[in-house]
């Protein structure tokens, strides 16, 4: 090769090396940004539970209180 056509050459792995550098910099953040959406998704999750299982109880505990209330009158 003449010294030309390496130097195009070189050019064109420094290209690639900085283009691969900047698309895995882009992955990472995307990997990042996934892992917290999944994060907060899990804590929707638990939170939509955890309001399920309030409203059951509050359901009891209405129950209980009309059966209170019909015995006492």
């Amino acid at each position: 090769m003449d010294k030309e056509t390496k130097e195009l050459f070189n050019a064109t792995i420094g290209e690639l090396d900085r283009m691969q550098d900047k698309i895995e910099r882009r992955f990472d953040k995307i990997e990042d940004t996934l892992e917290i959406m999944h994060n907060e998704i899990n804590t929707c999750k638990l939170e939509r539970e955890s309001v399920s299982i309030l409203i059951k109880k509050i359901d009891q505990l209405e129950k209980r209180i009309e059966d209170l209330e019909k015995r006492i009158a």
